[in-house]
């Protein structure tokens, strides 16, 4: 406040003053955004997805598993849709949930696994996870950054599965619960 004042006095300083206070501004306008960012977004040039059906207790080929299968979209424009529906799920507080026990038949998938990457082959860019049984979160990992948990029931209601299994066009078997 001092600096304040005296640079009243000097009308040359008085533009310093002000400069700096600009200056100082826009330096926590930016750390405010870059904080309120929100972390685990799925990169915006992610073209391509590879959607997996994982099993409990069993990394075989969903092969053994009728109607379940892996596939990849590379229309840039469902892969857009895909992750817009994913950056819009919501985080959940932290801390203890009481979650169902998971029950199921081996036949059935636990969760499914997205990888998305810039072009077919290239580097994974991000990953995303989605619970069909207990507590039924997800968790995207970008980088060495994973958010968890995150809401696996979109805004629209649905589950994040069902969401990716209709803007895919794919249709897999009834998923548990």
């Amino acid at each position: 406040m001092d600096i304040a004042i005296r640079a009243a006095v000097r009308p040359g300083r008085r533009r310093l003053v002000y400069l700096c206070a600009v200056l100082a501004g826009v330096a926590a306008g930016l750390a405010i955004g870059l904080a309120a960012r929100a972390p685990g977004r799925i990169p915006a040039d992610a073209r391509v997805v590879t959607v997996t059906p994982v099993f409990a207790f069993d990394s075989g080929a969903a092969r053994d598993r009728p109607g379940y299968y892996a596939f990849t979209v590379t229309d840039p424009a469902k892969v857009a849709r895909i992750a817009a529906v994913i950056n819009g799920l919501r985080q959940l507080p932290a801390g203890a949930y009481s979650c169902p026990a998971e029950g199921g038949s081996a036949m059935m998938p636990t969760s499914m696994q997205l990888t998305f990457r810039t072009a077919p082959g290239a580097p994974v860019v991000a990953t995303v996870g989605a619970d069909y049984g207990g507590c039924q979160f997800a968790w995207v990992t970008v980088g060495a950054q994973t958010v968890w948990p995150l809401d696996n029931y979109t805004s629209s209601g649905q589950q994040l599965q069902q969401q990716v299994l209709a803007i895919a066009g794919i249709r897999w078997p009834s998923p548990p619960g």
